[in-house]
């Protein structure tokens, strides 16, 4: 482990393992209680669906067939069974790629048993979940259903729907009210290498040998604003849709030019894939996905504080008022703001401008307005190569092991089911 995932352990004061399955309950390895409702509820289900193939394509078209069209029949019985095992395999997917994320020697006491892997039938795998033999078979076949049911929710929430509209919206918006205003477009390398001190980088247009290397493609925007001229490079922009990217990790190409590029984590899966949507949701405790503020994300790195200033305003000018951003945190700035920090997992070292902001649209075809969020996050020069460079604890590499170790890895396997010896966090 790096001195970063050490650190962002330690300033926690908890056990990860200690986790709150509230929002999760098919993720509990008590459940269901002696007495719950919803386990009651479970089985009362499962007994219906097991006497009648009728009962069960029911059961089935709740998940797919909106009640209010066609007496909430839209498929055949075949056509909902192979939905649904669609939605199973994606869960079977998802829980290999994430368990190719633990150390190798932790891999093979976490794999899940064949009988569960190799259902992908509802009816069955409920039956596996409250009749299986051993508390582990149970427990995987309810954590499939959770995993299939999360997924399908996913695919069904409007925000992820409309998520490409939302996109081009905000990118149109850009394009018209800062993007219009480019007056140069040049490539920049920048030489890079963690400081003396562990915690500082050090940078220069002029690379020297040994150094780590960054390429941008740097904008150079100039607008009138509120009576002056506003200049600034943005050395860099990108706006993603949550689910139609892959996690990237950062690494250091050796041929010599010590270049660092981003490379594909989980390239097996789809390329519109739920998985980082999911992985957030069962992180953070989030059962609906229109919780969620960062399906539309955008990210830019300017040179310095001063540049971020300007490239605020020029935001301003073009999304909205001031007063329109919400959750805001600016550990770039030199005032000791209360409430400024990161989510549990992040390092003191990690510094960023981040905020959600509410878009107010009318897409073509709709009858009234409405706001969907944008994240924006802006980074300064030096705080971007922080995430970027392996050796400091503020990398984004770092953060993301610490993410899934302490934040994804005590959820999916918890150490009731598979013991405390298998992992050491």
């Amino acid at each position: 482990m790096t001195d970063g995932l050490a650190v962002g352990a330690a300033g926690r004061g908890n056990d990860p393992w200690a986790v709150d399955h509230g929002a999760h309950p098919l993720l509990d390895p008590r459940f269901p209680p002696r007495g719950s409702r919803l386990g009651q509820l479970t089985r009362l289900t499962f007994r219906r669906i097991l006497r009648s193939d009728q009962a069960y394509a029911q059961e089935m078209s709740r998940f797919f067939c909106p009640a209010n069209l066609d007496g909430g029949v839209c498929l055949t019985f075949p056509e909902l069974r192979a939905a649904t095992a669609g939605f199973l395999h994606e869960a079977d997917v998802y829980l290999a790629a994430t368990i190719d994320l633990l150390p190798p020697e932790s891999r093979l006491a976490v794999a899940p048993l064949e009988p569960v892997t190799q259902c992908d039938d509802l009816r069955d795998l409920l039956g596996i979940s409250i009749h299986g033999a051993g508390e582990r078979v149970r427990f995987e076949a309810r954590r499939k259903l959770c995993l299939a049911q999360l997924l399908l929710q996913v695919e069904q929430s409007r925000n992820i729907q409309d998520g490409h509209l939302h996109k081009s919206l905000f990118e149109d918006i850009l394009n018209e009210g800062l993007w219009s205003h480019t007056r140069q477009i040049h490539d920049l390398t920048v030489g890079y290498r963690l400081g003396p001190d562990g915690a500082r980088i050090e940078y220069t247009s002029r690379p020297a040998p040994g150094d780590m290397r960054w390429n941008f493609r740097s904008t150079f925007v100039e607008k009138a604003q509120d009576g002056r001229s506003l200049a600034l490079d943005i050395l860099y922009y990108n706006c993603r849709f949550k689910r139609s990217v892959a996690p990237v990790s950062f690494e250091l190409v050796d041929d010599g030019s010590h270049r660092v590029v981003e490379r594909q984590r989980w390239a097996e899966l789809r390329q519109e894939t739920s998985g980082p949507v999911l992985s957030k949701m069962i992180r953070k405790g989030i059962n609906n996905p229109a919780e969620l503020g960062d399906i539309i994300g955008a990210m830019f790195i300017v040179a310095d504080n001063e540049a971020l200033g300007d490239l605020l305003v020029l935001l301003d000018s073009c999304l909205g008022t001031p007063f329109g951003w919400r959750n805001v945190t600016d550990t770039l700035s030199s005032l000791e703001l209360e409430g400024a920090e990161l989510n549990t997992w992040s390092s003191r070292a990690y510094k960023v401008f981040k905020g959600d902001i509410d878009i107010l649209v009318q897409p073509e075809g709709a009858d009234r307005p409405y706001r969907f969020p944008v994240e924006i996050q802006i980074y300064t020069l030096e705080a971007y190569l922080r995430t970027v460079c392996g050796q400091h604890e503020a990398s984004h590499q770092a953060l993301k092991q610490r993410q899934f170790l302490y934040g994804l890895a005590p959820r999916l396997f918890p150490r009731r089911i598979y013991g405390d010896g298998w992992l050491a966090l």
